[in-house]
């Protein structure tokens, strides 16, 4: 691996406390050869053709297991056919996070006929209680993964995103190719304009 890309990487790791390994609770189905990574760096990527995906089994905090797909283009969710991707990753301990859900919660009822949320928290693994209780004071109702489920698909993220840990962080994604990406805390306008775009 080139030096200058490990460095960073190895940084990226310990700042957010991610190891890249696979968790117990992700569970590969179906490996391809897919080609290395490529990084995308700019915040819009579009009309990137669909490579070949890795496929997992991740079980949510609510219970139903997802069936995930992974590439460097970006996320397939069979289980969501036809609709577009929310892809948010929070932490429990971000408040910029804390604020931005109940933006993301207003978006999920309001496009729910086209678009699918999923979160991904990424900070201290909560336990399943705790995260019950956090999906429940925050009325989340889109499929939640606590960190050790996510563990696999934040290394994605860091390795085809170049995602640094900063939270919030969103995906949109449409037929597996991510569309759009947002750094920091965004407008509900903002995510929403993104959206209809995608329509």
């Amino acid at each position: 691996m080139n030096k200058n890309l490990l460095l960073p990487l190895l940084a990226t790791l310990l700042y957010s406390g991610c190891v890249p390994k696979i968790s117990p609770n992700i569970i590969p189905i179906h490996n391809t050869t897919a080609p290395q990574p490529e990084s995308i760096n700019s915040s819009t990527v579009k009309n990137i053709p669909l490579a070949d995906f890795s496929y997992y089994k991740l079980k949510t905090v609510q219970g139903p297991i997802l069936t995930v797909g992974e590439s460097h283009t970006g996320f397939l969710f069979p289980d969501f056919k036809g609709k577009i991707i929310l892809m948010q990753i929070l932490g429990q301990d971000c408040p910029h996070c804390l604020t931005e859900i109940p933006i993301i919660n207003s978006i999920q009822a309001k496009y729910s006929q086209n678009l699918q949320v999923v979160a991904l928290q990424v900070q201290e693994n909560m336990g399943v209680d705790i995260a019950k209780s956090f999906i429940q004071q925050h009325n989340i109702s889109y499929p939640f993964f606590d960190k050790n489920a996510a563990r696999n698909l934040m290394y994605g993220l860091k390795t085809n995103y170049e995602w640094n840990g900063v939270l919030p962080f969103i995906l949109l994604i449409k037929d597996g190719v991510t569309q759009e990406v947002f750094r920091g805390e965004k407008s509900q306008q903002k995510i929403e304009k993104a959206i209809q775009e995608l329509l």
